[in-house]
């Protein structure tokens, strides 16, 4: 590829900066000769394939310097290329002028954005040539941008999925997009197989990498220039990605690398010399940022006001700010321009969060020149100030003075001029008390600020961290932000982070990758294999000091517990297997006779027997006690990968490199039973607990679920976007847990059906998962040097309350936050533990759906609403028979008591509501006028009012004895679905089906506040018990939590995966509680506080002394001691205290 031979005849920087190498700069493209290659492989043998990688990882380059180039010479490609998809322009009408443009097609039809058109013009093109096409369609992220037409998109995507499709020799598609945008554009090409299968993820290059292809480069250029190899890596190692460590293995943050280079190399060229070294690289950022910034004429000072105000805080560090805040502060159309150019010269780096994007300052030094700037600025505003007071002050007292010469002119007595100089006097005094306010109150204002700045300064760390796929970093940083209440965006980071898998603890200790992890029998403890060539004994509660087992002379591939957890059996590239006492005791068992490296071992259940896999192609079965020779298991056609036996013992499952698994007799006997179907070459097999089934992990990124007897088509569990190492059954068969090249492990139903929980934080490949024998916990093992331990459900927040057999309606706290009620589909209300022990109190009598349950104040009852056309009064414990209220001719939706216990209000489809007597006695008041069915009906907190909400888009407060004409509430333009008041019964909320929740006053007087932002249906609206909160449920599968008053952002409760029905605070406004169609209810924590207590119980991991260096700003000495007391508080001896002996 960079073979390429290029003219030596004018000068020619070899460097481009922040943009990508181009096809002309192929000479100067190094470092990536076999990716390219693998690309182009890939991109022919697939119709269509997905590259993509972070944001500056080089996709474009390797495309259009690489891949492009060597289809065009070595198979002659004809290409259309698309880089860009510029706003209001039809995303399907550009790529269409592409083809024809790029093909020399002729003048595409003005206008033209039909599916058929492209079609029609890719026939053309076939009838033109027999040559193939790669069409490549660059940055799609940029149709997945916040304003962008999704329609448009979806509209593109659809007509490339049938260009995919079509059964056309020759015709390959190359898509390309940042990955921080792969799960969007996987929700908008959902169902489109061809566009998701193939994936190629590419990341960034190393320090190693980056200083051997700069140097290359620079021999290339025009003058040639030789770089030292060490002068060059100091200089990458000054660009690497913030936290990386200092090694050849850190990654690069290229766009930088890239910036430095070019100035570094113009330099040289120009003669002015230099080093290539770290103070040199700075400043030539810092020159870089200065004729950036030029660049945009008179717009630069908008955007020196952009960076230098709102994205670096008072002590300088980089801050966020959103796409939205962005544009309010530039002037008037200047955003698009000044926005583009600051992030395609890498001055700015975006970033997509929750369908938005936020932009902060693309590295570090950056940060620090745009404070110096800021500094300078304001010293010289300062300054300006200082001089305009100091010429008001002179020309004050030479005005003074002049009047003193008059007063002393016409003064008669020495007590005139005395009584000016004491006025003088009291004026000095107050001028020093002021003075000493003045001082004070800018003392508190600086540590105000310095407080902000921290702030701002974790949030930075934190989104870093999460977009690094490092969740339990993250929440160790959250809890280091102070008043986290008062910090924008605090809550709803919290949220995100508690949504996600974090692992409970992370094992560091061992020196290089973890190959496997296991736990034992008993849950207790942890055993793992690495490539340091020790196995280690781990506590799995964290506690103490691991057992290291030593005396492999090869890296070790697995480890696993007898069935009575007292031994260890090993497997290691040394061509040897070794049986272990768990607690490292004695001399180990070496079993030998595999003449190449053993891939597994494992025990049989009695302890009795260990079988093992090895690249020799055969599986062999051994006494665990090493006397004997083996049974020798071979058929396989390529190496055996692993081996292990089913629970009788009577049979072993083998995996090949051969694409296939076998079941054997384990005594030799007869003939395997050879399972075939993967694609790629198969890691490892595992039977079901009960020996009727085998679950396969194969390079093909799938796992399936065999019958053991290889009847049947097995269950493909597809999503790992990299090869699958290993995948292995809980102990009830049930679920299956996988582990991925694509740094995640998975947990899925056996049976392929729902989705998997995704447990993701790893660093690096995950090369095993394994249950825990209670299936409650998952551990494991990573090419990043650790074991991770996890809930195996992904959880940390919110309790889930489910056995319902249906839509969950509504659900309400008792008064005292204890108990939760539920009212369903299935016909029941139920009543529950709020934090979700025990087993639920089951209210089962009603004909029909059950609409609402809610407590009495005494938390002693529930009334509940039923289709079946009643309210029932039950007693909360079950016990007695519930009395029927009976008398409205339609489905009852709502039923709610007074707050004395003493009667109940129903809302009905009938159009009215009702007031009864809670114990069934006399008869109702109702309250006729609504003009639609009547959704919901609550008492005002003295009982002396209801408020209604009906499908005629009206709510109404109405006299609770029924005397009277009612306040009619009227704006909403769709139906009204509730309708509660305020617990002083000023204000009513309402909810409706016009997407929004409305705040009036209950008097019907004044302008309501409107809460917009749901994107769909609200289906409820509650104040707090204070009134100063709101929160809504909706049909967009989400809860808000609103400041009543409109003020603020509301927090954004995620999670369900169906319809919100309901959503309640507790008592004491720390919790809320939901209902959804999913059949669950949630109990949530929204305070700070309870946020916190749930991020301290996600994960015992502490944050590293060189993380808290990096986004703690703590000296050397504060994050060793801030480290090792995190490890010390949780019963753990800091990993790099460990001293191994040689």
């Amino acid at each position: 590829m960079s073979e390429a031979r290029v003219s030596h005849s004018a000068p020619h920087n070899p460097f481009p900066g922040p943009q990508p190498y181009r096809a002309a700069d192929r000479g100067y493209f190094f470092g990536r000769e076999e990716l390219t290659k693998k690309l182009a492989h890939r991109l022919m043998a697939h119709p269509c394939t997905t590259v993509f990688g972070p944001s500056g990882a080089g996709k474009s380059s390797l495309m259009q310097a690489g891949v492009i180039p060597l289809l065009e010479e070595a198979h002659d490609f004809r290409v259309v290329s698309v880089d860009g998809w510029p706003p209001g322009e039809a995303p399907l009408s550009w790529l269409v002028r592409a083809v024809f443009d790029d093909l020399e097609l002729g003048d595409a039809s003005a206008g033209e954005a039909r599916i058929e058109a492209l079609d029609e013009a890719i026939l053309l093109a076939e009838r033109r040539s027999e040559r193939p096409i790669l069409i490549y369609l660059d940055q799609l992220e940029q149709l997945l941008f916040p304003g962008r037409d999704a329609g448009e998109a979806i509209a593109l995507i659809e007509a490339v999925d049938r260009l995919a499709q079509k059964p056309i020799r020759g015709l390959q598609i190359a898509l390309s997009l940042r990955e921080d945008y792969l799960g969007r554009f996987r929700d908008r090409a959902r169902g489109r197989r061809e566009l998701l299968e193939h994936g190629f993820r590419l990341g960034p290059l190393s320090v190693g990498e980056m200083v051997r292809s700069v140097c290359r480069a620079a021999e290339e250029g025009r003058p040639r220039q030789r770089w030292a190899e060490e002068q060059v890596r100091a200089l990458m190692l000054e660009v690497r990605m913030p936290g990386a460590s200092a090694s050849e293995d850190a990654e690069v943050q290229a766009a930088f690398g890239q910036i430095v280079c070019r100035a570094l190399w113009e330099e040289r060229a120009a003669g002015r010399g230099g080093e290539a070294g770290a103070v040199e690289a700075e400043a030539i950022l810092h020159r870089y940022l200065e004729a950036t910034v030029e660049g945009l004429g008179a717009l630069s000072e908008a955007a020196r006001h952009l960076l230098e105000e709102h994205l670096v805080d008072g002590e300088g560090h980089r801050t966020l700010l959103t796409e939205q805040e962005a544009r309010g502060v530039l002037p008037p159309g200047a955003a698009a321009e000044v926005l583009g150019q600051l992030e395609r010269a890498a001055v700015l780096r975006a970033e997509e969060h929750q369908g938005s994007r936020y932009f902060e300052l693309g590295h570090d030094w950056l940060a620090s020149r745009v404070f110096q700037r800021r500094r300078e600025r304001e010293q010289e505003e300062a300054e300006r100030k200082r001089r305009e007071e100091e010429d008001q002050r002179i020309a004050g007292e030479r005005k003074a003075r002049r009047i003193l010469r008059t007063i002393a002119a016409v003064a008669v007595a020495v007590a005139a001029v005395m009584a000016v100089l004491v006025v003088w006097a009291l004026q000095q005094r107050d001028a020093a008390r002021r003075a000493e306010g003045d001082a004070k109150a800018a003392q508190q204002g600086a540590k105000a600020q310095a407080a902000r700045a921290r702030a701002s300064s974790l949030m930075a760390g934190i989104r870093e961290l999460l977009a690094k796929g490092q969740p339990a970093m993250a929440t160790k940083l959250l809890l280091e932000v102070a008043e986290p209440g008062e910090v924008r965006g605090w809550t709803d980071v919290a949220f995100d982070v508690l949504e996600l898998a974090v692992p409970i603890w992370t094992m560091h200790g061992h020196r290089s990758s973890v190959w496997s992890a296991s736990f034992s029998p008993d849950g207790r403890r942890i055993v793992t294999a690495s490539f340091d060539k020790t196995a280690r004994v781990w506590n799995a509660d964290g506690s103490g000091r691991p057992i290291v087992l030593r005396g492999h002379e090869g890296v070790v591939l697995s480890a696993v517990f007898s069935a009575d957890g007292q031994r260890v059996v090993t497997a290691s590239a040394d061509k040897t297997a070794r049986v272990w006492n768990a607690d490292g005791s004695g001399t180990p068992v070496v079993l030998r006779g595999h003449e190449d490296l053993v891939y597994s071992a494992a025990f049989s259940a009695d302890g009795q027997r260990v079988v093992t896999a090895s690249e020799d192609k055969a599986a062999r079965v051994w006494n665990a006690d090493g006397s004997r020779a083996p049974v020798v298991l071979r058929g396989h056609e390529g190496a055996a990968r692993s081996a292990v036996f089913s629970a009788d013992g009577q049979r072993v499952v083998t995996a090949s490199e051969g694409k296939t698994a076998r079941v054997w007799n384990a005594d030799g006997s007869g003939t395997p039973v050879v399972l075939r179907g993967h694609e790629e070459l198969v890691y490892s097999a595992v039977f079901s607990p009960d020996g009727q089934r085998v679950v396969t992990a194969s390079a093909d990124k799938t796992a399936r679920v065999w019958n053991a007897d290889g009847s049947g088509t097995p269950v493909v569990l597809r999503g790992h976007e990299y090869l699958v190492y290993s995948a292995v059954f809980n102990a009830d068969g049930q679920r299956v847990v996988t582990a991925s090249a694509d740094k995640t492990a998975r947990v899925w139903n056996a049976d392929g059906s729902g989705r998997p929980v995704v447990l993701t934080g790893h660093a690096d490949r995950v090369y095993s998962a394994v249950f825990s024998a209670d299936g409650q916990r998952v551990v494991t093992a990573s090419a990043d040097k650790t074991a991770r331990v996890w809930n195996a459900d992904g959880s940390g927040t919110p309790v889930v309350l489910r056995s319902h057999e249906d839509r969950v309606y509504s659900a309400v706290f008792s008064a005292d936050g204890q108990r939760v009620v539920t009212a369903s589909e299935d016909k029941t209300a139920r009543v529950w533990n709020a934090d979700g022990r025990g087993t639920p109190v089951v209210l089962r009598a009603h004909e029909d759906w059950v609409n609402s349950a809610v407590f009495s104040a005494d938390g002693q009852r529930v009334a509940t609403a039923s289709f079946d056309r009643t309210a029932r009064v039950w007693n909360a414990d079950g016990t007695g028979t519930p009395v029927v209220l009976r008398g409205h001719g339609e489905w009852v939706t709502s039923a709610v008591f007074s707050v004395d216990g003493q009667r109940v209000v129903t809302a009905s489809f009938d159009r009215t509501a009702r007031v009864w007597n809670a114990d069934g006695s006399g008869r109702p008041i109702v309250l006729r006028g609504h003009e639609g069915m009547v959704q919901s009906a609550v008492f005002s907190a003295d009982g002396q009012r209801v408020v209604t909400a009906s499908a005629d888009k009206t709510a109404r407060v109405w006299n609770a004895d029924g005397s009277g004409t009612p306040v009619v509430l009227r704006s909403h333009e769709e139906r009204v679905t509730s309708a509660v008041f305020s617990a002083d019964g000023q204000r009513v909320v309402t909810a409706s089906d016009d997407k929004t929740a409305r705040v009036w006053n209950a008097d019907g007087s004044g302008t309501p506040v409107v809460l917009r932002g749901h994107g769909e249906w609200v289906t409820s609206a509650v104040f707090s018990v204070d009134g100063q909160r709101v929160v809504t449920a909706s049909d967009d599968k989400t809860a808000r939590v609103w400041n009543a008053d409109g003020s603020g952002t509301p927090v954004v409760l995620r999670g369900h995966e169906g319809m919100v029905q309901s959503a309640v605070f507790s008592a004491d406004g720390q919790r809320v509680v939901t209902a959804s169609d999913d059949k669950t209810a949630r109990v949530w924590a929204i305070s700070a506080q309870g946020l916190q207590q749930c991020l301290r119980a996600a994960t015992t991991d502490c944050l590293s002394a060189e993380m808290r260096r990096t986004y703690l700003d703590e000296s050397d000495e504060a994050a060793r001691k801030g480290y090792e007391s995190c490890e010390r508080s949780y019963g753990r001896t800091p990993f790099y205290a460990e001293v191994d002996p040689p």
